[in-house]
């Protein structure tokens, strides 16, 4: 039975996302990236989430240089997982600090909008 995303450790909600994204690689497909994520407060953890031929696989840690990295709450990440926190909205606010290419975090969000991921997950 699908879980609410509340319901979910981080460890699980990454392993949930890289799922659903191969289960339907379209939207990911020609897209070739390497987005980490810094997660801080209750479940604090760094994933890199690599992006390469229609494939997504998510490590725990750093393996790699990132094209772009993410620092946000995991309640902000879960936000903007589910399309409720614009990615713009959160830079400007200060709810997510990005640094590297940017262009490949806002590709992300318009990634995300495909999968239109909702509740439960």
């Amino acid at each position: 039975m699908a879980k609410a995303i509340q319901e979910y450790s981080l460890a699980d909600l990454m392993t949930r996302i890289e799922e659903i994204f191969n289960e339907n690689p379209g939207p990911i497909n020609g897209f070739n990236a390497v987005v980490q994520y810094d997660v801080y407060d209750q479940e604090p953890a760094t994933y890199q989430h690599f992006f390469q031929d229609g494939k997504l696989t998510i490590k725990q840690g750093v393996e790699a240089v990132p094209n772009v990295t993410m620092a946000l709450s995991y309640d902000n990440f879960k936000k903007f997982l589910l399309g409720k926190q614009s990615g713009t909205m959160a830079l400007l606010t200060g709810k997510v600090k990005a640094k590297g290419d940017l262009s490949t975090g806002f590709k992300i969000e318009s990634i995300l909008r495909k999968y239109n991921i909702k509740e439960p997950l």
